[in-house]
Order: structure tokens, then C-alpha cells, then sequence
């Protein structure tokens, strides 16, 4: 089983140090969009190298990991050997490759349009900035590529507490993504909210929070970036099938960090990500969210061996659609039949 032979046990800096910090293997794979099959599979071997929990001696090793063939071998033996990889070195130098690695810089630039705006004549973020196109990606675009510090998640994520507190109290709030897997620094923030033992009462929350945090000036009135709310929109009966449930309340925010006068110096406007979850499958929406992509890969896989649908929205059996009780993270392992992993050892991407 692939979950626990490969990720169990892996904390944040893998169990091959030297090919984590000299990222000469992991460069080639962003040369694959990350959804296509070549993507996954690379992704696939390239995680089960690093989160082998042993050292690495040889490519002859690394060929007995999950989805680690020949090619790639050849490549770990090169590594090692050398302390890099040709191929990989040579991609540093291409302007196509560094180009297309600029674009997606930018705030809902993917590996498609990246490719559509250098078939344009653009070759970077700043050749975007400067076309004036894109006014509304580049205004807090400078700031959202910092990365934002354990200190600073836990203090966002009390800001939206006081807030929501004011709003409705009781309220739970459980800081997911990178954070919640032991990251010293995050990209954006990941908050799930939930009413504890009080199904139901987060409908309609996520858009009385959002209208707070603007009242308040935290989101600029140009801060919501994406807004959904399918669970409080559906018309949800007692028996209705759990359909119904796979998806959740959420927007992306930019939200604005207040300086303190001592760590930040000025305002600094962050990604934030606000979820609403209903109690009965608070767990799995905190397992969903928490990562990391290859964890939840593996983890939708084995769910689907044994007759199960897992994602974010919930636990559900084939067949019946039958909503299975996750109020936590281990309610969910518990039905899947696996040992708790903690969410610090399932660090399993590149």
C-alpha cells in the first residue's frame, strides 16, 4: 500500500537532505504540467525518493521505489555521483524554462496560459507589469510573493477569530496547508472554520465574515479573488444523498496584515484562504486541506480500494453515498483502516 510504505514517517525535510536543498532532480519536473499523467508520475517517483526513509546509495535503490523507473534512476546515480545533473543544470539556462517560471508567478497564471503568453512575446512577470494589462494582478502581487512566517500565520488566523467572534461565537478555527504540516514559512494562509457539535450554523458565515473583514479594512474592497458557497446555495434535506456535501463554502482572499510596529513594519497584504466546514466532516476537511498533494493523491486512492470517496467535502461509501462520521482527522484513518499519520510526517511533494 503506497501510503505507508512511502510516507510514513517523513517529516518536513525528507530523508535526502541533499537532494531537497540542491533541487537538481525536482527541476526537471516542472517542465510537465502538473496535472497531466507525465506530471503525476514524475511527481510520484520524485516524492518517493525523497521520503525513502533511508539514505540513498545508489540509482539500483532508488529503482525498487514506487514509480521510479530506469530513466530516473540513471539521474539519481548522476546526483550522486557528481552532486548534480546535467540535464537538469543545462533547464537553469533555458529562457523558455525561466520564462514560463516568471509568468507563473503571477496570481491565476497556470502551465497553460504561462505557455499562451510566451507564444505572445512575453518572457516574465515584469513583462506582464509593464503591458498594464494585469493592473489588478500586480497591485498586491509584490507583497503575496513573500513568504509569510509561522508568527505571522498564527496571527492572521487570530484576527479572523476576533472577528468572527463578534460575528457569531463559538466558532472553530484550524490553521491547514504547509503551516499544519511543520513549514517554517508558508505561501498563503489556510483557514478552516467549523461550529463545533453545531451542524448547519456555518451556512451563510462565509459571507458575513467576508463583508465583516472588509468593514473592518483587513480585505480591500478589491481583496475577494474567488468567492463560492455551494453548501449554504443547496437546498439540504435530512436524507438528501452526500452529493450534496463535496464541496464547500470558501473564498481566496487578499487579505491586509497590520504591522506592529516591530516584526512588520508596515501593512503587508497576504493570500488567505477562508473554508467553512459542517462538524460531521470537519476532519476530513481539515485532512483535505492540509496536504500534501501527494499525501492526498495516495490517500483518495486507498479510500477508493476499500469502496470509499474521500475529498475535502467529506468521507463517503460508492454506491450508497452514505456520509461517514469525520468529525476528525483520525475518524478518517480509523474508516480507512490506516495508522494516524501525523500531518508533519506527510510532507511527500517534491
Amino acid at each position: 500500500m503506497a501510503i505507508c510504505r512511502i510516507w510514513l514517517y517523513v517529516p518536513a525535510s525528507g530523508s535526502q537532505p541533499a537532494i531537497r536543498q540542491k533541487p537538481s532532480l525536482l527541476i526537471v519536473r516542472t517542465t510537465l504540467p502538473a496535472s497531466s499523467p507525465e506530471g503525476i508520475s514524475y511527481s510520484t517517483a520524485i516524492s518517493a525518493i525523497i521520503a525513502c526513509p533511508y539514505k540513498l546509495r545508489s540509482g539500483e535503490e532508488a529503482r525498487a521505489l514506487h514509480k521510479v523507473g530506469e530513466k530516473l534512476a540513471l539521474k539519481v546515480d548522476e546526483f550522486l555521483q557528481t552532486g548534480r545533473i546535467k540535464e537538469a543544470d543545462d533547464l537553469q539556462h533555458n529562457e523558455r524554462y525561466q520564462a514560463l517560471k516568471s509568468l507563473m508567478t503571477v496570481h491565476g497564471i497556470g502551465h497553460h496560459t504561462a505557455k499562451e503568453l510566451y507564444a505572445l512575446g512575453y518572457r516574465s512577470a515584469e513583462d506582464m507589469r509593464k503591458s498594464g494589462k494585469w493592473e489588478t494582478e500586480f497591485k498586491y502581487h509584490d507583497d503575496i510573493q513573500l513568504p509569510i512566517p509561522r508568527a505571522d500565520v498564527e496571527s492572521i488566523a487570530a484576527f479572523v477569530q476576533l472577528q468572527i467572534d463578534r460575528i457569531e461565537r463559538g466558532a472553530h478555527i484550524c490553521i491547514a496547508g504547509g503551516y499544519r504540516r511543520g513549514k517554517l514559512q508558508s505561501n498563503d494562509v489556510d483557514l478552516l472554520i467549523t461550529y463545533p457539535h453545531q451542524d448547519g450554523k456555518e451556512r451563510k458565515m462565509l459571507r458575513r465574515l467576508c463583508h465583516r473583514l472588509q468593514a473592518k479594512g483587513l480585505i480591500p474592497p478589491d481583496g475577494i479573488l474567488s468567492f463560492s458557497e455551494p453548501a449554504t446555495l443547496r437546498t439540504i434535506t435530512e436524507n438528501k444523498k452526500a452529493s450534496s456535501f463535496d464541496s464547500l463554502d470558501k473564498a481566496l482572499v487578499v487579505f491586509r496584515h497590520p504591522a506592529n510596529g516591530t516584526t512588520r513594519k508596515r501593512d503587508i497584504y497576504r493570500r488567505v484562504d477562508l473554508i467553512f466546514a459542517r462538524w460531521p466532516s470537519f476532519g476530513a476537511a481539515v485532512l483535505g486541506w492540509s496536504g500534501s498533494t501527494q499525501f492526498e493523491r495516495d490517500l483518495r486512492k486507498h479510500a477508493e480500494k476499500l469502496g470509499y470517496k474521500f475529498d475535502s467535502g467529506g468521507l463517503r461509501v460508492r454506491g450508497t453515498n452514505e456520509v461517514v462520521p469525520t468529525m476528525t482527522e483520525q475518524d478518517v484513518f480509523r474508516a480507512l483502516k490506516l495508522k494516524y499519520i501525523p500531518p508533519e510526517f506527510r510532507n511527500a511533494d517534491p
